[in-house]
């Protein structure tokens, strides 16, 4: 007889049979954290705030463009009658005005990017605490994210609940 194989089979066995009983006693509940967050209104202004900016800074940034624009015509209209020193000059204001979009372009993604960043997080937090005060009423001992899960049953989703409950604070 190979005792370590019968060993292994009966140890499976009550760690099986131990699991399922701890796994009776608990109420677990399932959400799809992203659906949530989609569904969530406040979540929704979030991102209309955000691209509201973002429209804002895409304006700014034509306007720089076009006076950039401005510029080199006007250099290419006139650099044949222009003196070197005015050459210079209109070149280095040509350098500057790159330079500034430039770093317009990086500072505004950073900002925005952030920005997003902070009213995600925000509005994570928020939808958290919701989940944290509906499990406790509701005596939820566990709550998963979706993504986490390869399968469960549907009667353990709870999105539904968490969507009304997030939207109604």
């Amino acid at each position: 007889m190979d005792w370590k194989k019968i060993g292994a089979v009966i140890t499976v066995t009550l760690l099986t049979g131990t699991a399922s009983v701890i796994a009776k006693d608990l109420k677990i509940g399932v959400l799809d954290v992203e659906r949530v967050y989609a569904a969530y209104e406040k979540a929704k202004a979030s991102a209309a705030e955000v691209q509201a900016e973002r429209k804002a800074k895409q304006d700014e940034l034509a306007k720089k463009r076009e006076e950039l624009k401005a510029l080199r015509d006007e250099y290419d209209k006139k650099k044949d009658k222009m003196r070197e020193a005015e050459k210079k000059e209109m070149e280095k204001k040509i350098a500057d005005k790159t330079r500034e979009i430039l770093a317009f372009t990086n500072a505004s993604n950073q900002e925005l990017q952030k920005k997003n960043q902070e009213l995600t997080r925000a509005r994570l937090d928020e939808i958290s605490k919701v989940v944290q005060d509906y499990a406790v009423k509701n005596g939820y001992d566990l709550v998963i994210d979706k993504k986490s899960l390869p399968y469960f049953s549907g009667g353990f989703n709870i999105s539904d609940d968490i969507i009304k409950a997030v939207n109604a604070k």
